[in-house]
Formats: structure tokens, C-alpha cells, sequence
């Protein structure tokens, strides 16, 4: 397993120390992340023994169905936290199978891989900073008739969160969120009963990374906005999932079902 440490940029290194923090208490409180993954897995390709790459692997949750339905494939598995690989590699320990590697990685680089049959990533691509930049790196990166999947916050995300704050003109640490292509299926989500449950699954799952420059609400104003929210929705947060299907270069030339929408 190569755990050499990666040239990270400020912000995906802020971003990895907060995740790898939580990294041995994260699955229980992932369960939203759980469901994104197995949705994310129901759209895996028939490949017979693939050369596969996952970005921002986390503790496993994808990977786990990666290792069930390729088990003569060769797994890349990478995250720019090395506790999260740590943590990955050990929920994977009794896998026997497909080729498994790890590697400390920032999702934003894909490292030296190529000629690739499969890239996936679930929950990652939203970090950084240019999502849509990074999957046209990334279909560069397909051997002829491979594929991109992806899962990530869509543009709707915790729309009732930021209308409160524009309301009260508080300031949001909400990173921007853009449209991408490749878009197959979406959904909204609102898991949690409040607006303070909702806050508590972010700082659980190391989701509370705000945007560069960003400076904390005071105790005072963040009570007033949680109230705002509570009041006029109910304290539901929507959480917006876009799933998103690419394929390599060569392919979507020929293969018009499968053109990023």
C-alpha cells in the first residue's frame, strides 16, 4: 500500500485533516452517505476483470460494492486523508479477490493513472475546486469504452439554509456547488427532523469545511438562524444528489445513449 504523503493544496489538506479526524467514528453517522453509495454501485458497468480508480474512497462505502462486483478487478483506492485510507484498508481486511492497492491522493490529481476501464467517486467531487474541470481530466484518463461514475451535491443543496442566511444577510460558508455534465439521476433528501440535527451530521461527518475566507457565525446569529429555519421550514435541509455517467472520449463519439447531458 503506498501511503507516501501527497503535495496537497491548503485548502484539500484543511479539508483531509477534518475528514481524517472523524475517520474511525464516520460510518455511523454516514448513513446518508451509505445510501448515496449503493444507489452510485446500482450503476456500475458489466466489466470482467477492469482496471478501476475510486476518488475519495473514505472509509469504504462504494469501494465495498467495487470489490463485490469486480472480484477479478484491479482497484485503485484513493482518498487525500491517509486515517481515511487507514480506515478503508482495515474495513476491507478479509476481502479476497480483486486486486486492491491504496494510495494518498488529492481527488483533484488522479496521479500517474491512465487507461483506465472505470473511475468512480461518491460524495468527493463537491471539494473541489472545479468539479467539472476535474471530469474532463478525468474521461482523459478512460482506455477506449470506459466509464465515469459519479455521485455529488447538486446545485439545490441545503437550498432552505441558504435562503435563511440571505434573509437574515448573514454570510454563508457553503462552498459554490455547479452544475456538471454527465448527469443520469438525481434526488433531494431531507434526513434530518431540524435544523440542529442537520448542523450536528455535518460537523459528525467532517462536512463543516466552509469556504475560503469564511468567517463562523457567532453563537448568537447561528441561534437565530436555526430558529429562522425551524420557523418557516420546519428545520428541513434538503440535501440535492446528482449521479452523473461519463464515458471516454472515443465512446461518446460513438455512442450517443451515453453523451454527458
Amino acid at each position: 500500500m503506498s501511503l507516501n504523503s501527497p503535495i496537497l493544496s491548503k485548502r484539500s489538506a484543511e479539508i483531509a485533516a477534518r475528514f481524517g479526524t472523524r475517520a474511525g467514528r464516520y460510518e455511523s453517522h454516514a448513513d446518508l452517505q451509505i445510501a448515496v453509495a449503493a444507489r452510485l454501485a446500482a450503476l456500475l458497468p458489466d466489466f470482467d476483470s477492469p482496471h478501476v480508480l475510486e476518488l475519495g474512497c473514505g472509509t469504504g462505502l462504494l469501494s465495498r460494492h467495487l470489490v463485490a462486483r469486480y472480484p477479478t478487478g484491479n482497484i485503485v483506492l484513493t482518498d487525500a486523508a491517509p486515517e481515511m485510507i487507514a480506515e478503508c484498508r482495515r474495513n476491507l481486511a478479509d476481502v479476497r479477490g480483486p486486486r486492491l492497492s491504496y494510495e494518498v491522493m488529492d481527488a483533484g490529481e488522479a496521479g500517474d493513472h491512465g487507461g483506465l476501464d472505470l473511475i468512480v467517486s461518491s460524495m468527493a467531487l463537491h471539494w473541489l475546486p472545479d468539479p467539472a474541470a476535474t471530469l474532463a481530466h478525468l474521461r482523459s484518463l478512460l482506455a477506449p469504452g470506459g466509464a465515469l461514475l459519479y455521485a455529488t451535491l447538486g446545485p439545490d443543496c441545503f437550498m432552505e439554509w441558504r435562503a435563511i442566511l440571505n434573509a437574515e444577510s448573514l454570510p454563508s460558508g457553503i462552498v459554490d456547488i455547479p452544475a456538471l455534465p454527465g448527469v443520469v439521476e438525481e434526488e433531494h433528501l431531507t434526513p434530518d427532523s431540524d435544523s440542529l440535527s442537520f448542523l450536528r451530521r455535518m460537523k459528525a461527518v467532517g462536512g463543516l469545511t466552509p469556504k475560503e475566507g469564511y468567517v463562523p457565525l457567532p453563537p448568537g446569529a447561528l441561534r437565530r438562524a436555526l430558529r429562522a429555519t425551524n420557523l418557516r421550514f420546519g428545520g428541513r435541509v434538503t440535501w440535492h444528489i446528482f449521479y452523473g455517467r461519463l464515458s471516454a472520449p472515443e465512446a461518446s463519439r460513438s455512442s450517443p445513449s451515453i453523451m454527458p447531458s
